[in-house]
């Protein structure tokens, strides 16, 4: 039994969410062959040590302002690319609680560090989310295909516009569901560290804006995990069990290749930059 698996399936069931029982079947599989690294007490140990410095912690919450709004940015391009316009509408509101969450890291920063930054610098940070909401956003039509490459995953690139198709569409569902998992996994290690720096009279916001956290990204697994199930249900049992397999290996991968670069310790996310640091200094 493999500890981010089962934890993440426990706060599906915390928020009552009905997933189906192959997908959890196959969760346990994927992370039992390869075990998820973000879920090792090393990390954790790890994490915690560098948290205790005001500067990297500070740092870190900028740069996961960063990578939401990146992420943000990235989710809804994707929704532009699914044909079935159940999954299109579940990325899109996963696109929209990314950029409110670039927003809720750069107001941490304020809170728990508010004479740290300059002003020009707090204008920056503001536009680090894209400012999507349900009423305000970019188009949902599908982007143009840009180059003839592309049409390899299509399911009509005669159109001219770029549709994937629906293999690859769950590749990158199946993607999204297991870093969601991550994510959740260390918005549990964040919260207690937010909870360190807070202040009396902010400790309760800062632990609701922890809440809000972790219920976003537990229906962020719920959503991906529903999508999955359907594909299994019409018959692809197996394509998904390997493909999970495989993305999961594919995530720890991106994780150990992130905890090699300090700036990135302590993101909730992938990829993340390396040109926040000295901002607090």
């Amino acid at each position: 039994m493999n500890h981010v698996s089962e934890l993440a399936i426990n706060y599906l069931q915390r928020y009552g969410c009905h997933i189906d029982e192959d997908y959890k079947t196959f969760l346990r599989e994927a992370c039992k062959i390869h075990p998820p690294p973000h879920g090792m007490a090393w990390y954790g140990n790890f994490y915690r040590q560098r948290a205790r410095k005001a500067e990297w912690f500070a740092n870190s919450l900028i740069a996961n302002a960063a990578e939401e709004g990146n992420g943000s940015r990235k989710v809804w391009h994707f929704s532009r690319c699914i044909s079935e316009p159940e999954y299109a509408e579940l990325v899109r509101s996963h696109s929209i609680d990314e950029s409110r969450h670039s927003k809720m890291f750069v107001a941490l920063v304020n809170i728990l560090f508010p004479t740290q930054l300059e002003t020009d610098f707090w204008v920056q940070l503001q536009d680090l989310s894209p400012d999507y909401y349900h009423h305000k956003h970019p188009t949902t039509e599908p982007p143009l295909v840009s180059d003839r490459s592309q049409a390899r995953s299509l399911d009509n690139s005669s159109s001219g516009h770029l549709i994937l198709d629906t293999e690859k569409v769950m590749d990158e569902i199946i993607k999204i569901n297991l870093l969601e998992i991550r994510a959740l996994i260390l918005q549990l290690l964040l919260r207690p560290v937010l909870q360190a720096y807070a202040t009396p009279e902010n400790l309760a916001k800062v632990t609701t804006m922890s809440d809000v956290f972790i219920y976003d990204e537990t229906k962020h697994i719920e959503y991906s995990a529903y999508c999955i199930g359907k594909y299994i249900q019409q018959g692809n049992q197996e394509w998904v069990r390997e493909m999970m397999i495989s993305r999961q290996q594919s995530v720890n991968e991106m994780f150990l290749t992130d905890v090699e670069l300090e700036n990135s310790v302590g993101t909730t996310i992938l990829s993340t930059p390396n040109t926040v640091q000295g901002n607090l200094e």
